[in-house]
C-alpha cells in the first residue's frame, strides 16, 4: 500500500516543552510508522509517564498523545544535542557566508513572528568553550561559565548580571483520569543562579511548578494518586541529578 493510501491521524495537540525557550513557529510533520514503531513509542511513553496506569483504560486520545509526544520528545532531545554542539563551536570565517545564506533561507521558509510594540528583545548570546557572553542591563557585556546542561539564553531578555540564570530542560508529570482526562501535575527543572548578590546559589536547585487546581470525581482520585506517585519519582530523579551536578562545580 502506498503512503498516500494509509490512514492518517493527528496531530492530536501541539507539543512543546513548556520551558523558558520561546517558540517561533509551529512546525507540523507527518511520520509513516510501522505497527512495531508505534508500539515502541507508546510503551516507552506509557512506562515513563504512567507506569502504574491500567493500559486497558487508555483512551484513543491518550494513546495518540503518548505516541506523538514521544516522537516529539525524542526529536527535540536529539536536536538540542546538536544545538549545544553548535553553541560550543565557533564557525570559521570562511563558513560564515554559508550560515548567513542559511539564515536568510530559514527566514523565507519560516518568516519571523511579529510582536506587539514594546515587547522586549531577547538575547543574542555568544557561546564559547564552556562560557556564554550575554548583554546585561547593569554591567554591559559579560562572560560567565555556561554548564553543559543549560538550555541556553536566547529566550532571556537582557538581565542584570546578578539575575543570569542557567536552566535545564523541563520534565513533566501528569495523571490520567476517566472524568478529567489528562491532568498536568507539575513540571520541574534544574536551575542555578550563581551570581546573585545577596544569597548566590552555591549549588543547582530544583525549580518546581505544581500545576493542578481542580475538582475531581471521587472515582478519579485513585488515578490521581497514581499520577502523584509518578510525579514524586520525577522529582526524586531531578533532585538526584542536581546533586550529581554539584561535583561538576567543585
Amino acid at each position: 500500500m502506498s503512503i498516500e493510501n494509509l490512514p492518517s491521524y493527528g496531530p492530536t495537540e501541539v507539543f512543546h516543552d513548556e520551558d523558558d525557550t520561546a517558540p517561533d513557529a509551529v512546525v507540523r510533520v507527518a511520520f509513516a510508522l510501522s505497527r512495531e514503531q508505534m508500539m515502541t513509542a507508546l510503551s516507552i511513553g506509557f512506562t515513563e509517564i504512567a507506569p502504574d496506569r491500567d493500559a486497558e483504560d487508555l483512551t484513543v486520545e491518550e494513546v495518540r498523545s503518548e505516541v506523538e509526544g514521544w516522537l516529539h520528545g525524542a526529536a527535540v532531545i536529539e536536536l538540542d544535542r546538536y544545538v549545544r554542539q553548535g553553541q560550543l563551536t565557533a564557525y570559521p570565517p570562511e563558513a560564515q557566508p554559508v550560515m548567513d545564506a542559511l539564515a536568510a533561507a530559514l527566514d523565507r521558509a519560516y518568516p519571523p513572528a511579529t510582536f506587539p510594540p514594546g515587547k522586549v528583545a531577547v538575547q543574542a548570546p555568544r557561546y564559547g568553550d564552556g562560557t556564554v557572553t550575554l548583554e546585561t542591563v547593569d554591567a554591559g557585556e559579560v562572560t560567565v561559565p555556561e554548564p553543559a546542561w543549560c538550555i541556553g539564553h536566547a529566550w532571556q531578555p537582557n538581565p542584570h548580571r546578578a539575575d543570569v540564570t542557567h536552566n535545564s530542560t523541563r520534565v513533566k508529570a501528569a495523571a490520567h483520569t476517566d472524568g478529567a482526562g489528562r491532568v498536568h501535575l507539575l513540571h520541574a527543572y534544574i536551575s542555578h543562579s550563581p551570581h546573585l548578590e545577596i544569597e548566590p546559589e552555591l549549588h543547582p536547585v530544583v525549580s518546581v511548578d505544581l500545576g493542578c487546581t481542580e475538582d475531581f470525581a471521587a472515582e478519579d482520585i485513585p488515578q490521581l494518586a497514581e499520577g502523584l506517585r509518578s510525579a514524586a519519582r520525577v522529582l526524586e530523579n531531578v533532585a538526584a541529578e542536581a546533586i550529581r551536578l554539584r561535583g561538576e562545580l567543585s
